[in-house]
């Protein structure tokens, strides 16, 4: 397996050569997965069987890790941004995304656990990028705060989670939701802008035709 995925990489549009000191993808498969990474001490590791399709992954700090699982994992068109020194993005096993990005900043992390699945346009950040500060001083207010999504959680179409949220484990986030808060309640649906409670005792399956009516 390690044998044919280094020939697949091989193959296919990569830029793992130019940062080898930083990238263990030893086991993926890549394709048309371009990486920047600028500074000391960073690290990419990409766990085994895993596969990456037109994928961007931007590294500008020191000392940041991006842990991707796996397993069953299978990403396609998104951008993984670690920006200022310390940052970490460690993400499970059997984990799937149809696109997105996922940005951490200011030394936060973002935890996302094993077999989640995420659809098109989904967004996670733990910071806001730029300042907001009170008006006529220096006292900044939107300070970074790491962002935790539990095991088996489907993120639907257009979500976006934000700095300091937490997601509970066999959770859904409703299309189009924003979560802002802690969602600590597992095996419930949550949607809305702020995302909030709408169903509780639910579960869900990637596989839709095994259940009938």
């Amino acid at each position: 397996m390690d044998f044919i995925a280094f020939i697949y990489n091989l193959i296919h549009k990569n830029n793992t050569w130019k940062y080898y000191q930083h990238i263990i993808a030893k086991g993926a498969f890549l394709k048309n997965v371009k990486f920047s990474i600028t500074g000391k001490n960073n690290k990419i590791v990409i766990g085994r069987k895993a596969r990456l399709r037109d994928c961007k992954i931007k590294i500008y700090g020191n000392n940041c890790l991006l842990k991707i699982g796996d397993g069953s994992t299978i990403i396609s068109n998104a951008s993984f941004w670690l920006q200022d020194d310390n940052c970490k993005i460690i993400i499970g096993n059997n984990f799937t995304m149809e696109g997105g990005h996922i940005a951490s900043t200011e030394g936060e992390t973002i935890t996302i656990g094993n077999d989640c699945m995420f659809s098109n346009d989904i967004e996670i950040r733990n910071g806001d990028s730029h300042s907001i500060i009170k008006a006529n001083t220096d006292e900044r207010l939107n300070w970074a705060e790491s962002v935790t999504i539990g095991n088996h959680v489907w993120l639907t179409a257009h979500v976006r989670v934000l700095k300091g949220s937490c997601i509970a484990n066999n959770s859904i986030i409703a299309n189009s939701s924003i979560v802002t808060n802690q969602l600590n309640v597992p095996n419930a649906i949550y949607g809305g802008m702020p995302a909030k409670m709408l169903k509780t005792n639910i579960d869900w399956d990637r596989d839709r035709y095994k259940y009938h009516q």
